[in-house]
């Protein structure tokens, strides 16, 4: 299914630092292996989380004792001893890591180093979880299948890392994050449906039917998000585009004006002219001499 050993090599040579925007990783090697045999007890100075492709085994950390199997993610945590036994044909995925301090953003890092540290060591029926799956699109396929390209390597796998700290960190009190609420998300869905069909007769019905809201939901939202009605703002993105038309081409004015929705020439210059104060033509003037 899998080429192992070429996987394995490909992954150290271009998956090492992983520098993000937030979090920083040093990597110190990535496996895969097949029939993977017992080890004696042992500690890292650096995290090592392993999932089990295929056989069985027991992963002994202290006094504890966890069965290893398919779709199990387990995490090896720094300083802490631990052992892998009673093995039968282990087939594993494993990467050994630290989040770099000295590059990372203080908060993410003291996140993410939380989580892991104080988080679950054993998850079992992780076979389809976003993590293994995106583990296992780093790997190098048997047969036809084309495998990643070289160059997505070092963000996919930074992405990977990442990832362990939703599963793994689970059982510990998430952060608050801030979180656009649901109608702003709306508001801006039908802002950008407004921008990119002016040259209709845009109307409430049609928009909110969009949105798959009713009409009386979205006149609502608009009047209590941005203290405008629908038809002020649709007024606005017209003239706005117009705006930009008559500052960038040399269309004519009455083509500028059906192009961003209005009934007639005068009815554009009329609209305009109260918005900004100057007439459509002479905008343009204005515009092309302080260029």
């Amino acid at each position: 299914m899998y080429l192992w050993n070429q996987s394995e090599e490909r992954l150290n040579r271009f998956a090492g630092l992983l520098k993000g925007e937030r979090l920083t990783f040093q990597i110190h090697y990535w496996g895969t292996v097949r029939h993977l045999t017992a080890n004696v007890v042992h500690k890292h100075s650096f995290y090592e989380i392993c999932y089990v492709n295929g056989g069985t085994a027991t992963y002994a950390e202290g006094d504890a004792e966890y069965p290893l199997r398919e779709g199990v993610l387990f995490c090896s945590r720094p300083g802490v001893y631990h052992q892998i036994k009673d093995v039968d044909r282990l087939d594993l995925l494993f990467v050994a890591f630290e989040p770099d301090e000295t590059q990372s953003d203080a908060n993410e890092f003291e996140l993410y180093d939380r989580a892991l540290k104080q988080g679950a060591v054993w998850l079992e029926n992780q076979a389809i979880s976003p993590s293994v799956q995106l583990w296992k699109s780093l790997l190098l396929p048997e047969g036809p299948l084309r495998p990643m390209p070289v160059s997505l390597l070092p963000q996919l796998a930074h992405a990977l890392l990442v990832s362990f700290q939703a599963p793994l960190g689970g059982a510990l009190k998430p952060e608050p994050v801030q979180q656009a609420s649901n109608n702003a998300l709306l508001i801006n869905r039908a802002k950008l449906y407004i921008r990119d069909n002016l040259s209709g007769n845009l109307t409430l019905p049609e928009v909110a039917h969009y949105l798959n809201l009713s009409e009386r939901h979205l006149s609502r939202l608009f009047a209590g998000s941005i203290l405008e009605s629908f038809s002020m703002l649709v007024r606005s993105e017209r003239v706005r585009a117009a705006e930009r038309l008559l500052a960038r081409t040399n269309d004519p004015i009455k083509e500028i004006a059906e192009r961003t929705g209005f009934a007639s020439v005068h009815y554009f210059t009329r609209t305009f002219t109260r918005a900004k104060g100057i007439s459509p033509a002479a905008f343009r003037e204005a515009s092309r001499r302080n260029e």
